[in-house]
């Protein structure tokens, strides 16, 4: 333990977390007498997985999404369809930022997208400068729950899950912490007198969502291809690359040739940051294996409750803590091998397990000390991370009930899976 203690420590000091968790594996598996040389061997032959070639063929896609100008006309649709709404341009804000899904594999980067558009926006609009950065840093989370959410997509490998169940089964999900997050900005339009964007058109809604037409079709495209059994999740990775370059080159025109220099430099840049993780989790998750650390965590945490609600809360306290130090695709490798066993040997269902953590963990990277999007936000918008705290406080209590929500009606992403029959 001692060793894991080291990555902690590590960590604290501000080394790069995947350094972090081979020093960690490496440590801990040479004190217990593993040849070093099983280390590379481990990383290189669990990351030989076809499933795993998803990952830079959505990263990819998302690339070439931003370069496209597809992000300009999502927000566009999103602002007629919203933006005649009290606190308009914050709505706005929350709509745009579900649209956007977690494709490039860091809600931190969707924040970053999203928030240097959307933030000087909110404060042209009479919006407080810390609660702007607040709502941004929120709405930036709800990537994480995105249909091709590439969080979801590690989670479904390391969990063995289907991709396609969990990516249907976040959408109720997101749309009720969409639903949270759009009344905690109303009621604070309303006591602070911010206006709407523009009355509703409903000439402009049609001409945006012709325009974002073919952008909104790309999840369509992935989901129904996956859930129809037309292609594989790494198919849909590619069917989606080449949809939205078609699409941007020839009916928007705006992706040119030079830009796909910048687009494969970010794919590669962005694969090799989460390969290089996952395969040292994977080292990791070896050495927890032999030192049955599963096990005790388990029995630690039924020695307290058999309930499956209690239990639950208990994880989720704890999921809290990694959550606000460590990016989601971090901790779901390294945190749900330990605790999945438990879950399922107390007949909690995987796939719901997976959407709890991803709402938990849209509570943790908002939060200090090092909560990712909360940092991100308040660096754009120009504030201290103490008000944007302050300010955060109310979407961190919606995200709260929400996740409560879940916790005890597991049937909420239950709901279309079971309604479309599949598992």
């Amino acid at each position: 333990m001692w060793a894991l203690a080291l990555g902690a420590g590590l960590l604290c000091l501000g080394v790069p977390v995947a350094i972090c968790i081979g020093i960690a594996a490496t440590v801990a598996l040479s004190v217990n007498g593993t040849p070093l040389l099983i280390i590379p061997q481990q990383l290189f032959s669990n990351l030989n997985n076809v499933g795993l070639l998803a990952i830079p063929f959505f990263m990819l896609t998302g690339a070439i999404m931003d370069s496209g100008g597809v992000s300009r006309r999502i927000i566009d649709f999103s602002q007629a369809l919203v933006g005649f709404m009290r606190g308009g341009i914050g709505q706005v804000t929350i709509v745009a930022s579900m649209f956007f899904a977690d494709l490039s594999g860091s809600a931190t980067a969707d924040t970053a997208a999203i928030g240097s558009v959307m933030i000087p926006g909110m404060v042209k609009k009479g919006y407080a400068r810390p609660f702007a950065v607040a709502l941004q840093s929120a709405a930036g989370s709800l990537g994480l729950l995105s249909p091709v959410s590439m969080s979801m997509l590690v989670y479904a490998y390391t969990a063995n899950v289907s991709v396609g169940t969990m990516f249907i089964a976040g959408m109720l999900p997101m749309l009720l912490v969409v639903a949270s997050f759009m009344l905690v900005n109303y009621v604070t339009a309303v006591r602070q007198n911010y206006t709407a964007v523009e009355p509703f058109s409903a000439k402009k809604l049609w001409i945006t969502f012709k325009e974002a037409f073919w952008a909104l079709l790309t999840p369509i495209i992935i989901l129904g291809g996956i859930l129809g059994g037309i292609f594989t999740p790494v198919e849909a990775g590619v069917v989606a690359a080449v949809y939205v370059t078609l699409v941007s080159t020839l009916i928007f025109r705006t992706l040119k040739l030079s830009h796909f220099k910048d687009i494969l430099t970010r794919t590669a840049v962005n694969t090799t940051r989460v390969s290089f993780l996952l395969g040292l989790a994977f080292v990791l998750g070896r050495y927890l294996i032999e030192a049955q650390i599963p096990l005790h965590v388990a029995n630690s945490f039924l020695s307290i409750t058999t309930s499956a609600i209690i239990l639950l809360i208990l994880i989720n306290l704890f999921l809290i803590a990694i959550h606000s130090v460590l990016e989601t695709i971090s901790s779901i490798a390294v945190v749900i091998p330990v605790f999945l066993p438990l879950v399922i040997q107390m007949h909690i269902d995987p796939v719901v397990f997976g959407v709890i953590v991803l709402v938990n963990s849209a509570i943790g990277i908002n939060l200090p000390p090092i909560g990712f999007c909360l940092f991100t936000a308040a660096s754009i918008g120009g504030v201290s991370v103490e008000k944007a705290t302050r300010a955060i406080l109310p979407f961190i209590f919606a995200l709260a009930v929400d996740l409560m929500l879940i916790i005890v009606f597991p049937q909420i992403p239950r709901f279309l899976p079971n309604l479309l029959g599949i598992k």
